[in-house]
């Protein structure tokens, strides 16, 4: 049960980056006016990295509480290592999203570019992560 959980809430936090990139984002520049489409994609990427951060945060719970040892430290395997700075780096992406979500930014200034270049980078090695350690558990079935 405890691998079914873990694989299901790698799935969920793939096809939750992946969904939100390839059919949300278009969909609302293709429908939305300017003003709406902005305004939709800031809560909507707001929303989508509280998701991710709290997928994680139930991933490492059912490892903390289901397969860690008695005395067990939960930053003394790799793998719970890189999911806890997955969750700072969601942690910053979100506060990143709320800053360029209240911030009357240009599309075409330098800080917008890198917080949003940041952003994305949060968001593919979150996915990356979460695709190798699910391909790697069905691998080692």
């Amino acid at each position: 049960m405890v691998e079914i959980a873990l694989h299901t809430i790698l799935a969920a936090m793939i096809g939750g980056i992946w969904l939100s990139v390839m059919v949300v984002a278009p969909a609302a520049r293709n429908s939305l006016d300017n003003q709406s489409q902005g305004f939709y994609l800031k809560s909507f990427f707001f929303r989508l990295n509280l998701y991710i951060i709290l997928l994680i945060v139930g991933y490492l719970a059912i490892i903390y509480f289901f397969q860690l040892g008695q005395y067990e430290l939960i930053w003394s395997s790799n793998k719970n290592l890189i999911f806890l700075s997955l969750l700072g780096g969601n942690f910053i992406n979100l506060f990143i999203g709320i800053f360029l979500n209240h911030e009357k930014n240009d599309d075409k200034t330098g800080s917008f570019r890198f917080f949003h270049s940041v952003s994305i980078l949060i968001l593919t090695a979150t996915s990356f992560v979460a695709l190798y350690y699910l391909i790697e558990k069905f691998l080692e079935v």
